[in-house]
């Protein structure tokens, strides 16, 4: 009896394997980190070096663990090896635990491949607190993004700035030396956008912005405490920096023609100078209490109003209730008050409702003829004051009213009632909630009762949503 030959079963066939390049870089670039991007490097022969000619690279020592922390080194060099392959971005967080020599070769390794967005986070492991860019960084003409975030480090800025550089941000960084600070904006001749976040001025007396390109400028110090020292139970990792109050520069001077976005938030200077800035259309400022710095609140109250003065051109203003009270605490509110913003449209207001706060914001109001949209966050209602003559500042031009973490008050519902009874062009009202429990209980009952009100205009709709998350000012450039 002949034997039966045994059956041939089908080869596998690897059909990811066998797909292009292309197609294969794409799939790994879906992957959320360059470490996980690498340990595809195991699947097969084919895979094993495939990881490291994607053209971005995404590396944090905080991802890893105790024994991998003793190779990352090795890890991120070899991430950079592959010098065939331009890199699109390269961003390293290494906290302290690599040298500045270290740190620097990776740096030399990107320019080599043409980094184009490059976000470092580090803090030199062998240095006294200094860091000085390395001159193949400011020489790159290819870098267009940077990012730094330095741990409070000082920064070392030379005279000469990135030839091709066009966003720059610096994050807990501290600045020493106001003319080479100045020279370098000047000489960064590309620069559309610069973000100062949490910096260090208190060696400055002046922070000079001076930039024929700017068009995006946000200085925000609002994680820093003006406070002679840390608490006992102060945490490292914690976001919030202590230094003392002579931390703050005295003067900030901007000229910058072409810029349209200015945000200031935190602690802000004591004087101002601004130059060339008819272009600026968009400004966010949310001063925060200063009452540990030595400065009263009514001279800081005369600085806010010079502040404003120097931005009553804009077209869209977001200010918070610090703001509001420092210009009713103002030694001589009428001084440098602006007496017209004329070209306002958009006004967004965290404020309270009482005398004190609300005659500033009646002023605000009186001044601004134009204005079509105001966007209100109340924080808090003590008291509802019926003698405002809020009608005569509801104008023909106001379009729209929106009520910012609304949750059904009482008060506010009655000077929600009370522009609607007044605004006689309003088209849109519009109630935003953040508390989902109170959204569900309360909104269509909310609306019901807004449906009870007299309006003044014959076309306004009002709208209720909710929306969980953070607002952030309305604005978008052009």
């Amino acid at each position: 009896m002949k034997k039966s030959k045994p059956s041939k079963r089908p080869k596998r066939v690897d059909f990811i394997s066998n797909m292009p390049d292309p197609i294969l870089q794409s799939i790994l670039q879906r992957l959320p980190t360059t470490e996980e991007i690498a340990r595809t490097s195991v699947l097969s022969i084919r895979w094993r070096y495939l990881w490291t000619s994607i053209p971005s690279i995404d590396l944090d020592i905080s991802r890893a663990t105790a024994f991998d922390k003793k190779i990352f080194k090795k890890f991120v060099t070899r991430a950079l090896e592959n010098n065939t392959l331009d890199l699109d971005s390269f961003r390293l967080s290494c906290a302290g635990y690599c040298s500045m020599s270290t740190v620097s070769r990776w740096i030399n390794a990107a320019v080599t491949r043409n980094v184009k967005v490059l976000d470092l986070s580090f803090g030199p492991s062998d240095e006294d607190d200094v860091v000085e860019l390395p001159e193949c960084l400011i020489a790159c003409d290819s870098l267009e993004s940077l990012r730094l975030f330095l741990m409070t480090r000082t920064l070392i800025l030379s005279n000469v700035g990135f030839s091709t550089l066009k966003v720059l941000e610096l994050n807990l960084v501290e600045l020493i030396d106001e003319d080479s600070v100045k020279a370098f904006f000047e000489n960064c001749l590309l620069l559309e956008e610069l973000n100062l976040f949490d910096c260090l001025l208190n060696k400055l007396e002046t922070l000079c912005i001076s930039s024929q390109s700017l068009r995006i400028l946000r200085i925000d110090n609002r994680n820093l405490d003006y406070t002679e020292d840390p608490p006992a139970d102060y945490d490292l990792k914690s976001n919030m920096i202590y230094y003392d109050n002579e931390g703050l520069c005295n003067s900030l001077e901007l000229c910058c023609p072409e810029l349209v976005y200015f945000q200031y938030g935190g602690h802000i200077a004591y004087n101002f100078d601004f130059e060339n800035m008819d272009s600026l259309k968009v400004v966010v400022i949310h001063p925060e209490d200063m009452s540990q710095v030595d400065l009263s609140f009514e001279s800081l109250g005369d600085t806010i109003c010079e502040l404003f003065a120097g931005i009553s051109h804009v077209e869209a203003l977001s200010i918070n209730l610090y703001f509001v009270q420092a210009i009713s605490a103002a030694h001589d509110p009428e001084g440098h008050f602006p007496t017209s913003l004329p070209n306002m449209k958009t006004l967004e207001i965290s404020t309270t409702i009482d005398d004190y706060t609300m005659q500033a914001v009646m002023r605000i109001l009186k001044c601004s003829p134009n204005l079509e949209s105001l966007r209100l966050i109340i924080l808090k209602e003590i008291f509802w004051p019926q003698c405002w003559e809020l009608d005569e500042v509801l104008t023909h031009h106001l379009t729209r009213v929106e009520f910012i973490d609304f949750n059904g008050e009482e008060r506010k519902l009655a000077m929600a009632r009370f522009i609607l009874e007044h605004a006689n062009a309003l088209n849109v009202m519009v109630f935003i909630w953040r508390d989902k429990v109170k959204y569900d209980e309360k909104s269509m009952e909310t609306m019901n009762q807004v449906s009870t009100f007299h309006k003044a205009s014959s076309t306004v709709k009002v709208f209720t949503l909710l929306k969980e998350q953070p607002f952030e000012p309305p604005y978008k450039l052009k």
